[in-house]
């Protein structure tokens, strides 16, 4: 990703997904979308998102858990050192949310989700190499991380 340009896009997709879902979150985290109160529902009762909602709304602390699940990537998604986490937590956020969109076919929303999941996939995959260096590369056998005073700071496991 070594183009001005590219890394111009990326930044315009983290910002925008990051205002995004601080709204989604910080709407979860005020108390909003899910259907709080007393619900009853039978089996004749059709699948509808209305029923999710109400179920979601049983627990407010569960509400406001996933509006955290929003924000905290969300707000990394700002960070020059820290967006691709970030990325790689609102990817895992996204994709539940655009299964469950999709499985219980609630009507416009799961276009927008699949979208924004697909633009936080493009995030990652900017930067899949110092992902995948940070999870899996080993250091240098002479960097510093292997040097004997390194090792002897290191707890005894």
């Amino acid at each position: 990703m070594a183009s001005k340009k590219m890394r111009r896009l990326v930044l315009t997709v983290r910002i925008l997904l990051a205002l995004i879902f601080l709204m989604y979150g910080g709407v979860k985290l005020a108390g909003g979308q899910y259907n709080y109160g007393a619900f009853t529902f039978t089996d004749h009762d059709p699948p509808s998102p209305g029923i999710v909602w109400a179920f979601y709304g049983i627990s407010p602390v569960y509400g406001h858990i996933t509006g955290l699940f929003e924000v905290v990537p969300a707000l990394l998604l700002l960070h020059p050192r820290l967006y691709s986490l970030g990325a790689l937590g609102l990817f895992a956020v996204e994709l539940n949310i655009t299964i469950m969109d999709w499985c219980f076919n609630y009507p416009s929303v799961k276009y927008f989700v699949t979208a924004y999941t697909l633009l936080t996939l493009f995030v990652v995959w900017s930067d899949r190499k110092r992902i995948i260096d940070a999870f899996w590369k080993q250091p240098p056998p002479h960097s510093p991380a292997n040097s004997p005073q390194h090792k002897a700071s290191e707890p005894v496991r």
